[in-house]
């Protein structure tokens, strides 16, 4: 067997597969393109279903490639079993409607064992095949030579792949034998027959026969095209290759454990003599440097794939996976922010076959750094509570569960892992429950409820004060001064929903189109409630919908702590909307007035009334005046003055939706932009970012509702999925093009897939690369046509040469044709009607299914064509036609 590298490995798959005229396919984003029913790309196959569904052709029917894959239902195990990872690569070979079982196989052992190829002892290869399944048994043992004590059969639950209604088949398995030490106990190939878990025998290739379709009953009917699906775990093929004990101490690992090294604490090191003398202490070291191995590569290729860590769906999995990774960081003696730092070594590993990594690196970089730092800033403290949770009550509570999760950062399977390290339990299906009825309160926290009433009655009647000031602080001790519930007062709440005022308080409270402040009160008890809501009250306090977690008492001091992050991103859209309003107003003139706005951490949409929808030039525009005002750094100005002095003096921008007081506020950004507002702002213009409109819609009545993001990184998120939109699109033109170009050249075409894929992922460019997706379509369709024409007369030339058969004064012309399509058959139909006469042609091309009849007019009266389809004597046929020309498909 060959010493490899894993850039060798993979590229030597590659090559072979080509050789066998396979098609390669580029590996694809992360993301799934157009399937709702995946989260990620979790598959070799999961790019190809479109090909497999019929939905789209294939560029070949013989495909082959490399696809980088996550999936995260299982994390907890990666760093613990030896060949899981979070990404991964599998490499595939496939055959939509091609060469089956035989062809597979004969490629599999070929790739594996030739001395040209990967150059396996076949000795140390066994196979496992389907019970059922005689045919692939027979090729294994009859043509490739297998002997019997080599080959198993397996069940249904081992060795055939079935996912309820749909195509569905047998597969067979190849294991790499390593060895007896291994195997301690030396049971061989038992382990195999009898499926045992072990770690001699291991799967580095499995092929799926896809030949039965599942009516969703468990009734199996033959596929009319039958499809292989094969799949190889690229770094299980590095391990054997490089004889490493698991997946990590591979050349696709293993140095950035090592640099994980350098960053930890001395006493700890990676130790692969562990596999042989396992020490338990030193199998938790060795866990902690490959969780972070795995999981840093996996997030940079999200990150360079244009996912952001976030709060939910992708997003939240890739915090998880930045979060699971700094806590074990933590517990290899790192204090500090350090994945950031191993980015290169990810990079250097994957570069060869991934370039576009390079050209990632800094703002992946700069992503997790950001995200790790937000991240240290509640771990210690969230560390301290579980360890006293562990200690004092030897369980984690549902309650606690959720506290950690909320409070700290800790997702539930972090807590429950470092949970079962002490062996102590986690009530999972409490915490389960809490959430939901967390996520409930969320969802029915809106205005509608009854508290938010203006004219509740305790809220008119109340009296206590409440000051308001979150604009200079985020963080305050303060008291509560009232507690209410369903018109009714409080003296104390326990482990309920209730409303509260302080007398004090940094939250934020809904109105002028910002959302509210979100975080808690913490008690001297150290216990966190959670501030879901907030709105005015109608005599001016803050009314703070509260969920108590514990007991809260009127009078009781707490901390008031708002979600630092939420109101960081919410002052950078507030500020947005202002600025956007102020270059709209440049570009579009003083008529375009603002009717309502909205904006919280997300991003930001405000109302504009006009006569019409800006043009594109106009929204250049506008872009370039924010761009300009965000480069010049004008710092916010606040000014409190009466109403008549703000528009008179300060030129300030009242909106007639508003109801204004005797003193006003005004934030000011220069000679820019001067609104009368009560949110909260950054402090100055570069805080901003960036600004990108993402839409402009009408909602009638002549008002235009613009969305907009804001900050480098929802900017840079927003841009990099349009581009990958586009140059989704174009995929399968570049399949085509690179088909046919060998035929027939076509420079402008090759120069905008080019173009386009090249281009640099810019605000500038993002119109650009709409215009040229759109222009390569329109060309191509009429490159397309040219195509076709020249390939339907080169093959034509071929049957130039075709005499009828006479008899009884008909000429028949009756052959089968499968190198032509319809469009080919009917104009060699037209041909060869010009000339001969009395002429029948029936021809049909059994591949396609295709049958047509033509007749010459002359003879057509007593010959129909279409009589002469419906009864052709060969073929069942389904179609159309009249007397002088039919067509359909065979059935």
């Amino acid at each position: 067997m060959k010493k490899l590298s894993a850039n060798e490995i993979r590229q030597m798959w590659l090559e072979f597969f080509k050789s066998k005229n396979h098609y390669f396919l580029e590996p694809a984003s992360l993301v799934p393109v157009d399937d709702p029913s995946l989260l990620w790309i979790n598959s070799g196959v999961a790019t190809l279903k479109p090909y497999f569904d019929g939905r789209m052709n294939p560029p070949s029917p013989r495909l082959t490639n490399s696809q980088k894959s996550i999936r995260t239902n299982d994390i907890e195990n990666v760093g613990v079993t030896a060949r899981h990872q979070t990404m991964f690569e599998m490499l595939g070979n496939f055959s939509i409607g091609d060469y089956f079982k035989k062809e597979a196989i004969e490629f599999a052992w070929e790739l594996l064992t030739s001395k040209e190829w990967f150059d396996i002892d076949p000795e140390l290869l066994y196979i496992t095949v389907f019970n059922e399944d005689q045919e692939a048994y027979d090729v294994w043992t009859k043509i490739i030579g297998i002997k019997e004590d080599h080959i198993f059969k397996g069940t249904r639950d081992t060795n055939f792949w079935d996912v309820g209604q749909g195509p569905c088949g047998p597969n067979t398995e190849i294991f790499f034998d390593r060895g007896i030490k291994w195997d301690p106990e030396n049971i061989g190939p038992k382990l195999l027959e009898d499926d045992i878990e072990n770690d001699r025998y291991i799967e580095i290739w499995n092929i799926v026969f896809s030949q039965f379709n599942n009516d969703g009953n468990n009734n199996y009917a033959e596929l009319p095209r039958k499809n292989i699906d094969t799949g190889a775990g690229f770094e299980r093929l590095v391990s054997i290759f490089q004889d490493a004990p698991t997946n990590f101490e591979t050349d696709i690992f293993f140095p950035t454990i090592k640099e994980v090294e350098k960053l930890c604490n001395s006493d700890f090191k990676y130790s692969i003599e562990n596999y042989y003398n396992e020490d338990k202490e030193q199998t938790k070291i060795n866990t902690g440097f490959k969780v972070i191995a795995d999981h840093v590569r996996a997030v940079v290729f999200a990150i360079s794939d244009g996912v952001f860590p976030g709060n939910k769906d992708r997003g939240y999995i890739i915090r998880r996976l930045i979060r699971r990774s700094s806590v074990y960081g933590r517990k290899l003696g790192i204090q500090e922010a350090f994945l950031y730092k191993l980015v290169d070594k990810v990079i250097e590993a994957m570069k060869n076959f991934y370039p576009y990594l390079i050209e990632k690196a800094d703002s992946v970089k700069e992503i997790i750094k950001q995200e790790e730092l937000r991240f240290l800033k509640t771990l210690s403290k969230g560390f301290e509570n579980l360890e006293n949770m562990i200690k004092t009550e030897n369980k984690i509570t549902a309650k606690n569960a959720l506290l950690l999760f909320e409070s700290f950062g800790f997702p539930i399977e972090l807590t429950v892992e470092i949970a079962n390290e002490s062996n102590v339990e986690v009530d999972l299906e409490g915490y389960e429950t809490l959430l939901e009825q967390t996520k409930e309160i969320a969802r029915n926290s809106r205005k509608d409820d009854k508290a938010w009433n203006k004219q509740s009655a305790i809220l008119t009647g109340l009296k206590v004060e409440s000051e308001f000031v979150g604009y200079d602080v985020e963080e305050i001790q303060t008291k509560v001064n009232f507690i209410f519930e369903d018109e009714i007062e409080l003296k104390s709440a326990s482990d309920k929903v209730v409303f509260v005022t302080l007398e004090k308080t940094p939250f934020y409270a809904e109105k002028g189109g910002q959302a509210s402040d979100n975080g808690y009160l913490v008690d001297k008890n150290e216990n966190r409630h959670l501030v879901i809501d907030v709105q005015t009250g109608p005599n001016g306090q803050h009314i703070h919908k509260v969920q108590v977690n514990g007991t809260l008492n009127v009078l009781d001091t707490v901390n008031a702590e708002i979600n630092g992050e939420k109101r960081f991103y919410t002052m950078k859209n507030h500020s947005g909307t202002h600025i956007l309003q102020a270059g709209i107003q440049e570009v579009l003139g003083k008529d375009a007035l603002q009717s309502g706005s909205y904006n919280d951490e997300n991003g930001l949409r405000i109302d504009i009334s006009y006569n019409r929808l800006p043009s594109q030039e106009e929204l250049d525009k506008i872009h370039n005046a924010i761009a300009r005002e965000i480069r010049k750094s004008i710092p916010r100005e606040v000014i409190y003055c009466s109403l008549d002095e703000a528009i008179e003096k300060h030129n300030a921008l009242a909106l007639f939706t508003e109801k204004y007081g005797g003193t006003v506020r005004v934030i000011k950004f220069g000679t820019f932009s001067c609104e009368l507002c009560g949110g909260t702002h950054v402090e100055n213009t570069r805080d901003i970012e960036d600004l990108l409109i993402t839409s402009v819609e009408s909602k009638g009545s002549g008002v235009f509702r613009y969305h907009a993001v804001t900050s480098h990184k929802e900017v840079a998120n927003y841009l990099n999925e349009q581009f990958r939109k586009q140059k989704t699109e174009i995929s399968s033109i570049i399949d085509k093009f690179n088909n046919f170009k060998t035929r027939v050249k076509n420079d402008f075409i090759e120069n905008e897939i080019n173009s386009i894929i090249s281009m640099e992922v810019t605000k500038d460019n993002l119109i650009s690369i709409k215009e040229k997706v759109n222009d390569l379509k329109n060309s191509f369709k009429l490159y397309q046509k040219e195509v076709e024409d020249i390939l339907i007369e080169e093959s034509l030339a071929k049957y130039s040469q075709l005499e009828p058969v006479e008899s009884n004064g008909i000429n028949l012309i009756d052959v089968e044709i499968n190198d032509l399509e319809m469009k080919g058959l009917k104009a060699l139909s037209d041909k060869l009607q010009n000339k001969f006469e009395n002429l029948v042609i029936k021809f049909a091309n059994t591949k396609d299914k295709v049958f047509i009849v033509s007749v010459s007019e002359n003879i057509s009266n007593e010959n129909k064509a279409i009589d002469i389809f419906k009864n052709n004597g060969k073929h069942e046929v389904k179609g159309g036609g009249n007397n002088t020309f039919a067509q359909g498909k065979i059935v």
